[in-house]
Parts: structure tokens; C-alpha cells; sequence
């Protein structure tokens, strides 16, 4: 009898690593995939950042401009006829 329950624990012992295996193939292959996701939202932030730091500096400009009474003069598009 202690061979045939040695043969059970091994058998139990192999099907545990198995899924222990498949486990980690596929915990590894979301992590690959939320590494992925976040380097891409972190490239998004980054443009993000610099749009509004650029964004953040024009508006200083046209602030500025306000102040000192050269601020662009703000008529309509030749396009646009009164009637």
C-alpha cells in the first residue's frame, strides 16, 4: 500500500505543478499585456504634459500681450458678412 499511495502523491504532486505552470504562463502573459498598456497610457501623459505646458505658456503670451494693450485684435473671419 505505500507504493501505490506514494504513486497518488506523485501523481497529485504533478498535476499541482502543471497547473501551477499554466497559472504562471498565464499571469506572466497579463502582466506582459498590462506592461504594455500602461507604457502606452505613460507616452499619452507625457504628450498630455507638454501639450498643456506649451498650451499653459501661449496663454502666458496672450496674457501678457493683454496687459501691455497689443492684444491681437479680435475681428471677424473675411468670410463672415453682416448683413
Amino acid at each position: 500500500m505505500g507504493a501505490k499511495h506514494d504513486h497518488k502523491a506523485e501523481k497529485a504532486l504533478e498535476e499541482r505543478m502543471q497547473r501551477l505552470e499554466e497559472d504562471n504562463y498565464f499571469l506572466a502573459r497579463r502582466v506582459g499585456e498590462l506592461d504594455e498598456a500602461l507604457t502606452l497610457q505613460q507616452r499619452q501623459l507625457d504628450e498630455m504634459e507638454r501639450l498643456l505646458a506649451r498650451t499653459a505658456k501661449e496663454l502666458e503670451r496672450l496674457k501678457e500681450l493683454a496687459e501691455e494693450g497689443c492684444a491681437p485684435v479680435n475681428t471677424p473671419p473675411p468670410h463672415y458678412n453682416t448683413w
